[in-house]
């Protein structure tokens, strides 16, 4: 049996990592990180990590939603991690997960004016249909 790019499909994909932070924030505690993650093409998430200037001495979650592209009875919870005493996160999508290109994810946690947040989200752009 020989191989062919169907089972190799190493042109088929671009491995990306998009970045969020906020640095200096002039917040209040009423204030929420939200961030939006769409790369605008079907994509296969690998990790999220998250690191934090100060763990947060209260208690807090960090959530990942997605927003399916059919509709809102679709939609749901990838992360929900309670943040206390938490400085760093790594989430690794194991299976790995395909996503449209129309779906979503929001990462949102209240944030203190003392805190300032990296968030990275990486994974695999597929560039060409599969199959």
């Amino acid at each position: 049996m020989s191989f062919t790019s169907k089972y190799l499909p190493v042109s088929k994909h671009k491995y990306f990592s998009f970045f969020a932070e906020e640095l200096h924030p002039v917040v209040a505690w009423d204030d929420t990180m939200d961030e939006q993650f769409n790369p605008s093409c079907a994509f296969i998430l690998d990790k999220i990590r998250l690191h934090l200037s100060t763990a947060h001495v209260s208690i807090v979650s960090f959530v990942v939603t997605l927003s399916h592209h059919l509709g809102s009875q679709y939609n749901e919870i990838i992360i929900s991690q309670a943040m206390l005493g938490v400085q760093d996160l790594l989430y690794q999508a194991h299976p790995p997960r395909f996503f449209h290109p129309e779906d979503t994810l929001s990462c949102a946690m209240p944030m203190s004016a003392v805190n300032s947040y990296g968030l990275e989200i990486s994974g695999w752009a597929v560039t060409q249909p599969i199959g």
